[in-house]
């Protein structure tokens, strides 16, 4: 008999060992935070970004990581949420009044993106013989004060890959240039 039969024949359902920390003092919502993080850094690799993660008790101004493009350095805030269905849909992140009093007294533009995983732990990565599958999804975009005053919305237009990561570093030179009075 084969591991995971019974002597029936029929297959045994074994509940994934994901379902719970290897650690036990790492909570699902610390796991969906270092996903968040990892998921962007994955990204920024990609693109050839450097990444710079602030340490958990230095995220006084609600800025998780820097992404650095060479001449400037753009800072952003990661969420990760299982409570919306995995998809490139729409979601809203309701902001805390803290983070939009801190973002918008930046000088710097500041970026926020929500990266969706199932609500399932187990179900975020599939293993194959020749790939990882991550099913999650990331969105992403600036932040603007004048707008985004209790929430941001995220649509199919702001649904992240290291692409984009190329235009967030042509919009944060374009900024710095018209900082310095040059043209764009």
């Amino acid at each position: 008999m084969t591991a995971g039969a019974t002597a029936s024949g029929a297959e045994a359902v074994v509940a994934s060992r994901l379902l719970t920390s290897a650690n036990p003092r790492f909570t699902d919502n610390g796991r969906r935070g270092r996903y968040g993080v990892a998921f962007l850094r994955s990204l920024a690799a990609h693109a050839g970004v450097g990444f710079t993660e602030n340490s958990p008790d230095e995220d006084v101004d609600a800025v998780d990581v820097a992404l650095r493009f060479g001449r400037a350095s753009l800072p952003v805030q990661v969420k990760c949420s299982g409570t919306f269905k995995v998809g490139p849909g729409r979601a809203t992140l309701q902001l805390e009044p803290a983070w939009v009093e801190k973002w918008s007294s930046s000088f710097e533009p500041v970026y926020v993106v929500l990266v969706k995983v199932p609500s399932v732990v187990g179900d975020w990565i599939e293993g194959q013989p020749s790939s990882t599958i991550h099913k999650s999804v990331a969105f992403g975009k600036r932040f603007d004060p004048a707008v985004h005053t209790t929430s941001m919305q995220f649509t199919k237009a702001d649904l992240l890959s290291a692409e984009v990561l190329y235009d967030w570093r042509d919009e944060l030179y374009a900024f710095h240039e018209r900082a310095r009075g040059g043209a764009t």
